[in-house]
């Protein structure tokens, strides 16, 4: 929700341009705004989870918050500064794949339905970024091979 809030503060200080009916913040609002409300979902539905732990905090004295969820939640946010360092030299279309991989297999997906799926839905955003909207991406590694 943090991050959506800031997206959204940000993209509301980009120039507007008279002639058009939308301008550059159009995409990092609606981005930002997609944060801030998936936060707000999340928040909400956990809210029960939350109650529940914290009335059964005497069972479980030491143990508030389980490690393994906390690293879990953490990973999406790790796997963003990823791409942000690795898609100039790896290209998008292997991050995005890398990235799809990892959490379906943290999801405990099976390895090749992971592998597939990753494979074949990175290809497909990658192209329809770069070759149908004209959104330049990171080559990285593709540059090389053609």
């Amino acid at each position: 929700m943090l991050l959506g809030a800031v997206v959204l503060t940000v993209a509301s200080q980009y120039p507007t341009m008279a002639s058009l009916q939308y301008g550059p913040s159009l995409f990092p609002s609606l981005i930002g705004g997609g944060f801030l409300i998936g936060g707000l979902v999340l928040s909400a539905t956990q809210l029960p989870t939350l109650k529940r732990q914290m009335s059964s905090s005497e069972a479980n004295a030491g143990k508030m918050f389980d490690l393994r969820s906390i690293l879990v939640s953490l990973l999406p946010c790790a796997l963003i500064i990823f791409y942000i360092f690795a898609s100039e030299f790896l290209g998008a279309a292997l991050c995005l794949g890398i990235i799809m991989f990892v959490l379906m297999l943290v999801r405990k997906t099976s390895l090749p339905l992971a592998l597939l799926v990753s494979l074949i839905a990175s290809l497909i955003i990658y192209f329809l970024f770069s070759r149908y909207l004209l959104i330049p991406l990171p080559e990285g590694l593709m540059n090389f091979w053609g």
